[in-house]
C-alpha cells in the first residue's frame, strides 16, 4: 500500500525497497534495517548467466503503435507494481520490465497481461469468468506474437521467463487448464536448468506456483515435483523473503501429501491402512514444517502496535507490507500445519484438537486491521487491486472459516476475508469463496447470517456442531450461471455439493444453489 507522493527506490537491499525508503547499502545487511530492528532481506544481484542483462537507453524502443505504448505504459505505472500481492514485487517491476525493452516475446506478453489487466480493473462488477482474449484485439495479438517468436528460440531462461509471464494471461482469463500446462512445463524445465539466474530469480516464482495446482484438482502423479532442484531449510533466516521462500516449498510438499490422503479421507480407500512411506514423508513434512517455525521465531519480534490512529502509524516505524507479509507467514504455516496433520484423518471431528491453530492465525491477520485507514475500508470490488497472480489471504481464511468449528473464529475469518481478500488471487474468486464459507457456516450451526456475515437470530448450535451436520468436502461447478427468480431477476451463483454422512455414517452429498456475495 504506497503512499501518494513516496518516491522510488531503484537500489537497495529489499526490505528498504518494499518500505520505499533510502537504503545505505551497508553489505551484507544494511544499518538502517538493523537500527530499526527489522529483519534486512538481502540484496538482488545482477544474473552472471544466461539472459543477458541490459540496461536500456529509452524506455519502450521499437513501439510500432500507440496503443502498444499505452499498454506498456499502463503495465508499468500501475499493473506491475500490484500483481505481486504482498509479495515482494521486483520480478515485475524490474525484471519483467528490463527484458521487455529488449525480448520481444516478453514485451508481447507484457502488452497483452497489461490489456487484459486494464479490462479487468474497468469491469463494473467482480469477473467469475475472467476476461477473454477474443474480447480483446490487442492482448490476442500480442499473445499469439508471443506464442511465435517463443517457437524460435532455444534459450532457456528466456522461455521459462515468458512461461510465467503466460501463466498470468491464463490467470486473467480464470483458464485453469492453460495455467496448469504452462506451470507445469516451467517447472520440467526448471529441474533441467543449469543457469544460475534463472533457478535464482525464477525458481523463487515458480516454487509459489507449484501449490497452486493441489489447490484446483491436479494429482500428484500429473505434476511435476520442485523437490530436486529446491535447497533444504537453511540453519537460520535472514528476514522473511528468506522465510518465505523455504516456506513455499514445505507448503507445496505439504500439499502433495494432502492429495495423496483424499482417497484415505472420503475416497476408496477410506478406513483402509495408511501405506508406511506415506506417513513417513507426513512425518518429515511436519518435522520441517516445526523447524521452519522455530527459525521463524528467532527472526520474528511481532509488530509493536500501540493504540494510535492508522494514519499515524506509518510515522511511528509501523511498517504495513512487513505487518501484511508477517500475517500471511504464520497464516499459511499454522493451516499447513493443520491440514498436514489432517491428510489422512476421515474423522471431521479431528479438526477440533487444531482449534489453537486457527486462533493464531486469525490473531496475526486481525494485526492488519490495526493499520487499514477508515478511507480504504470499502467493499472489495470498488478497490484496488482487483487482480494479482500471488496467492493473498483468501484461501487460507476459507480454509478457517470452513474447518475451524468455534462459530466466534470462524465468523472472524468471514469478516477479514472481506476485509483482506483480493476480488481475484491468481484463480481464487473471492465472493465465491466467500459465498461458501458462509453457507457452510449456515449449515453446521443452522444459522441463517446477514450481509455482514452475522447471525441474523440466536446460535442454534452454540457448541461446536455434531458430526452429521459438518461438511467434509465441497464439489463446486467450475463457471457460474444465472440463476432467475420468481420476479424475473437475475442473479449469478454456483451449484456446490456439500460431502456429508447422515445419521448412519453413510457418506452423503447435498446440493444447493448459492448466491455470489
Amino acid at each position: 500500500m504506497a503512499r501518494k507522493g513516496s518516491h522510488k527506490v531503484r537500489t537497495g537491499c529489499l526490505t528498504c525497497k518494499a518500505r520505499k525508503v533510502k537504503c545505505d547499502e551497508n553489505k551484507p545487511h544494511c544499518n538502517r534495517c538493523i537500527t530499526t530492528g527489522r529483519a534486512c532481506s538481502g540484496y538482488v544481484t545482477k544474473p552472471s548467466s544466461g539472459l543477458l542483462w541490459q540496461r536500456p537507453r529509452q524506455l519502450f524502443q521499437s513501439i510500432d503503435k500507440p496503443s502498444e505504448g499505452r499498454a506498456l505504459q499502463f503495465f508499468c505505472e500501475k499493473t506491475a507494481q500490484f500483481l505481486s500481492g504482498a509479495t515482494d514485487p521486483y520480478f515485475w517491476t524490474h525484471l519483467v520490465m528490463q527484458f521487455s525493452n529488449f525480448e520481444p516475446s516478453v514485451r508481447h506478453s507484457v502488452i497483452a497481461i497489461s490489456s487484459l489487466y486494464e479490462r479487468f480493473e474497468a469491469g463494473d462488477e467482480m469477473s467469475h469468468s475472467g476476461v477473454q482474449l477474443r474480447d480483446d484485439s490487442l492482448a490476442l495479438q500480442h499473445y499469439n506474437a508471443a506464442i511465435r517468436e517463443l517457437k524460435t528460440t532455444d534459450n532457456q531462461p528466456l522461455v521459462l521467463l515468458v512461461c510465467i509471464l503466460f501463466i498470468c494471461i491464463e490467470f486473467l482469463q480464470s483458464n485453469k487448464e492453460e495455467a496448469m500446462k504452462h506451470c507445469k512445463h516451467g517447472i520440467a524445465l526448471l529441474e533441467r536448468a543449469d543457469y544460475s539466474w534463472a533457478k535464482e530469480h525464477l525458481l523463487p516464482v515458480f516454487r509459489r506456483l507449484s501449490s497452486f495446482p493441489f489447490f484446483f484438482g491436479a494429482g500428484t502423479m500429473d505434476f511435476p515435483d520442485l523437490v530436486s532442484v529446491d535447497s533444504s531449510l537453511p540453519t537460520s533466516f535472514n528476514g522473511f523473503a528468506d522465510a518465505a521462500s523455504a516456506l513455499d516449498s514445505l507448503q507445496s510438499r505439504t500439499l502433495r501429501v494432502v492429495r495423496l490422503g483424499d482417497s484415505y479421507r472420503f475416497g476408496k480407500l477410506l478406513y483402509k491402512k495408511v501405506p508406511s512411506d506415506l506417513l513417513e514423508e507426513q512425518k518429515v513434512v511436519a518435522n520441517l514444517l516445526d523447524k521452519w517455525h522455530t527459525l521463524f521465531e528467532s527472526i520474528d519480534s511481532g509488530p509493536m502496535l500501540p493504540s494510535t490512529p492508522a494514519t499515524e502509524l506509518y510515522d511511528l516505524g509501523i511498517d504495513f507490507l512487513e505487518v501484511m507479509s508477517r500475517a500471511i507467514l504464520l497464516i499459511r504455516y499454522e493451516i499447513s500445519r493443520v491440514k498436514l496433520d489432517m491428510a489422512f484423518e476421515a474423522d471431521e471431528m479431528c479438526y477440533d484438537q487444531y482449534l489453537s491453530n486457527f486462533q493464531r492465525a486469525i490473531d496475526a491477520c486481525a494485526l492488519i486491521d490495526f493499520i487499514i485507514p477508515d478511507e480504504a475500508r470499502i467493499p472489495p470490488s470498488k478497490r484496488e487491486p482487483r487482480f494479482i497472480f500471488e496467492t493473498g489471504f483468501t484461501p487460507w481464511l476459507h480454509l478457517i472459516a470452513t474447518k475451524c468449528r468455534d462459530l466466534a473464529v470462524r465468523l472472524e475469518a468471514l469478516r477479514l476475508m472481506r476485509l483482506l481478500g483480493v476480488p481475484r488471487e491468481n484463480l481464487w474468486e473471492l465472493d465465491q469463496m466467500y459465498a461458501l464459507a458462509r453457507r457452510v457456516i449456515e449449515i453446521e450451526h443452522g444459522v441463517v447470517l446477514d450481509g455482514d456475515g452475522q447471525p441474523v437470530t440466536a446460535v442454534k448450535y452454540p457448541d461446536l456442531p455434531p458430526d452429521e451436520r459438518r461438511v467434509r468436502d465441497t464439489n463446486m461447478e467450475p463457471k457460474p450461471s444465472v440463476y432467475i427468480d420468481l420476479n424475473g431477476k437475475e442473479t449469478c451463483g454456483w451449484t456446490v455439493g456439500f460431502v456429508m454422512r447422515d445419521e448412519k455414517g453413510a457418506i452423503v452429498t447435498r446440493t444447493e444453489f448459492i448466491i455470489a456475495s
